[in-house]
């Protein structure tokens, strides 16, 4: 069912501090691994960010009302929540350069859409990071994100935004089949130049194997698309694959063509491939010779010799694929990125931190010699967007077969 989408103006409970106060604690000494727990998010909780001009980027909020709660308040249901963004000048220095906090009260029993955009002053010049929390006043529920900002390179992806059909931001990087967009830009070029791209890209290689060789393809096809004011016509994008906006040779955004009902699973195929991680090459290579249905169902009843444990092995496995579809679809589909694959296989880990160049995984406890730790390099692409890719290591050889193992019990 459709939600029925309204805007109302938030009550602005601190204003924009002063440039350069000090922050309380750098970023980078965060545990974040919140941000890749499932019951530590509200689904459909999205921001964008769009640079208007050199010195304000506006942050888009959408907030879906149903997943707050709701409590009695004056004869009627209510819910309050509090969101608060603090602008940092990168993870390591812990100089806040511009905050603001706002309060909401909804009394629509949560069958709306919360959607609004607010001012930032960020100049151009440097990239930031975004430090956002939204806490549900009635539940106690507290959920945050951080967001880079890039204003620092002559084309940024945020001076580019999707908006959909009604002129509102889209809030994600991929589109669906038939689905009619326009995109934004503040530069009010007369034309850009799409890169296609249909092929797709293959499940990370074991933590303890090669990585990935990210390199630049020739383009199956190139179109253009013109701007009127700063915005184009509805557009759609016609087949599976990756697009790639270009100004003056320059890319400048990337948006996906997934398959349709992405990040869920969409088919018994794309469940037969993120099969990858925990089959051998010779089983894999069995199934890719099987209808996909036979495939999935003669794979999970041979490992666990029982359809009830089959069937919470699937629900656990695919579970995991859609949130790591949700969390890390950057480049690709989530669950095919280096995060994602250890994500799929090992579940959320236990301590996470992040700055301006790597994010560090802990599954243990903090300085126990026994936890094991993976370490992501964020590296630039071709494409104008950057990726964590693992280091990999020989290391992780025997960890990783426990851990394959365990979901081949």
């Amino acid at each position: 069912m459709k939600s029925r989408l309204i805007f109302f103006i938030a009550t602005l409970l601190t204003a924009m501090t002063l440039a350069y106060c000090k922050g309380p604690a750098k970023l980078s000494y965060r545990n974040i691994s919140g941000f890749y727990k499932p019951d530590r998010q509200l689904t459909g909780l999205s921001y964008a960010l769009f640079n208007l001009n050199d010195s304000i980027t506006n942050l888009y909020i959408r907030i879906p009302m149903e997943g707050l709660r709701y409590l009695p308040d004056n004869g009627g249901d209510k819910c309050r929540f509090k969101l608060s963004y603090q602008l940092f000048d990168g993870f390591e220095k812990g100089i806040i350069i511009d905050s603001a906090s706002f309060t909401g009260v909804d009394s629509l029993k949560g069958k709306v859409i919360f959607l609004d955009s607010v001012p930032i002053r960020a100049l151009a010049g440097r990239d930031y990071v975004l430090s956002i929390e939204l806490l549900d006043l009635n539940a106690g529920n507290n959920y945050s994100t951080f967001i880079s900002l890039h204003k620092k390179q002559v084309y940024n992806v945020h001076d580019f935004l999707l908006l959909d059909e009604s002129g509102l931001p889209l809030m994600r990087n991929f589109l669906y089949r038939n689905e009619k967009v326009r995109i934004r830009s503040n530069r009010f070029a007369d034309s850009l130049r799409f890169k296609y791209y249909a092929e797709k890209y293959l499940p990370g290689a074991p933590p303890f194997g090669f990585p990935d060789n990210i390199k630049e393809h020739v383009a199956d096809s190139i179109f253009g698309v013109e701007f009127s004011n700063g915005v184009t016509s509805l557009i759609t994008l016609p087949g599976e694959g990756r697009y790639l906006l270009c100004e003056a040779g320059s890319p400048v955004m990337v948006i996906h063509r997934f398959y349709d009902g992405f990040p869920d699973i969409g088919s018994t195929a794309q469940m037969r491939e993120s099969l990858r991680y925990i089959s051998t090459d010779a089983e894999y290579r069995e199934m890719s010779q099987l209808p996909p249905r036979a495939a999935i169902d003669e794979f999970w009843i041979k490992l666990t010799g029982h359809s009830e444990r089959a069937l919470s092995q699937i629900r656990r496995y695919y579970g995991r694929v859609e949130e790591a579809n949700r969390f890390f679809s950057l480049s690709r589909e989530g669950w095919k990125s280096d995060r994602g694959m250890i994500y799929v296989v090992y579940g959320p880990p236990n301590l996470v931190y992040r700055n301006t160049s790597t994010e560090q995984w802990t599954y243990g406890e903090a300085g126990n010699p026994l936890s094991l730790r993976f370490l992501f390099n964020l590296e630039p692409l071709p494409d104008n967007q950057s990726e964590y890719f693992l280091i990999r290591s020989e290391t992780y050889r025997t960890p990783w077969h426990m851990a394959v193992s365990n979901w081949r019990r």
